[in-house]
């Protein structure tokens, strides 16, 4: 499906991706499966410090069927993260473009899961070296060095605006991939940051149902 709006070069192309990023989601079904496995991952990995957690221990043929079930499971809480996130985002998009008669393709929910996906990679650098640093964050306080202090607020300041980042990627992506207008797309994001505060909170339940399982 093509689009639609053309949206010209800017500097929030590094952060919201460029134009031609979003262009390139294509309405491919089989494509998800690679959005559910990377968000999956995402999910899991992250969670916590797998290595600290001795994932990583064991003889060759556990450590295997451990990265087996891994990968098992990081698909499963993948799928559930993209659909139970977007499949209704993707549904009131549709409605709102019936309603403003603004062409919205049926194929659409397939675009904003893989553009949810995507949205993940702006989370990798800061995540991964908040749960992979080896630092406990939660012992930094007054007594804590000057560089760790500072750090720890660099840290906290970038993944606390990182979800808006985040939301900004998917409205680029209906900005670039529908015909809605400005307000609707305003209403679209705003009811994506409360749903993802709720869907966020069931994701989380299976994540740690199923790190239980990987980590017994």
């Amino acid at each position: 499906m093509g689009k639609v709006n053309e949206i010209p070069a800017s500097p929030m192309d590094f952060l919201l991706f460029p134009i031609w990023v979003h262009k390139k989601l294509s309405v491919k079904v089989k494509g998800l499966i690679f959005a559910f496995l990377f968000v999956g991952v995402f999910d899991m990995f992250f969670y916590q410090n797998l290595y600290k957690e001795g994932f990583f221990e064991g003889n060759p043929g556990s450590l295997i069927f451990k990265i087996f079930l891994f990968v098992i499971l990081s698909l499963l809480v993948g799928a559930i993260d993209v659909i139970c996130t977007m499949v209704p985002i993707s549904e009131m998009a549709i409605m709102i473009g019936k309603r403003s008669e603004k062409y919205v393709s049926a194929r659409v929910p397939v675009i904003l899961m893989k553009s949810y996906a995507v949205s993940h990679l702006l989370f990798v650098i800061p995540t991964a070296f908040f749960v992979y640093s080896g630092v406990d964050w939660n012992l930094v306080d007054v007594t804590s060095t000057t560089q760790v202090r500072l750090i720890f607020s660099i840290l906290i300041i970038v993944l606390n605006f990182m979800p808006l980042f985040q939301l900004g990627v998917m409205y680029r992506t209906i900005s670039i991939r529908t015909r809605i207008q400005i307000f609707g797309r305003l209403i679209l994001i705003m009811t994506t940051y409360f749903w993802m505060r709720f869907s966020g909170a069931t994701v989380m339940f299976f994540v740690t149902l199923f790190q239980d399982m990987l980590l017994k």
